[in-house]
């Protein structure tokens, strides 16, 4: 999968894009703020964007979900900020819940990916990830 990665602390980010790689993701990008956001080029061909909503701060990553949304590329919150996601369910497929472990973040790309497709793979969702029940992309 193609896989863009928006977060703010940079080991994190690049934890997460390093693990994502060795699994056989391509990342297109690690953006930490809607500025680098903005500079990205064309996010066609994007299978899945990882999104922390609380960033710098602020919650910037609601701005970058309603744009990816607009642009039809699937969002999973990576987040801590549980009411703020839960609050913008149409904006993404789920929520991954911050602290989690890198096979979390594995798991939930692999099972996420798999809904998406409905290949029936067999994988079960992971504990830490919760699946909006008013997105039917799922």
């Amino acid at each position: 999968m193609q896989i863009l990665v928006v977060e703010d602390d940079a080991v994190l980010a690049m934890v997460s894009a390093l693990a994502l790689e060795e699994a056989g993701h391509t990342i297109v990008g690690l953006v930490h703020d809607t500025k680098s956001f903005q500079q990205l080029p064309e996010l066609n061909g994007t299978d899945l964007a990882l999104v922390d909503i609380n960033l710098a701060g602020g919650n910037e990553g609601l701005e970058i979900a309603r744009k990816l949304h607009q642009d039809q590329i699937p969002v999973l919150f990576i987040s801590g900020q549980l009411s703020a996601a839960r609050e913008n369910t149409h904006l993404a497929l789920g929520l991954l819940r911050k602290p989690y472990e890198v096979e979390d973040l594995l798991d939930s790309v692999e099972y996420v990916h798999n809904a998406s497709l409905g290949t029936g793979a067999a994988t079960t969702q992971p504990s830490a990830l919760e699946i909006f029940e008013s997105n039917n992309n799922l």
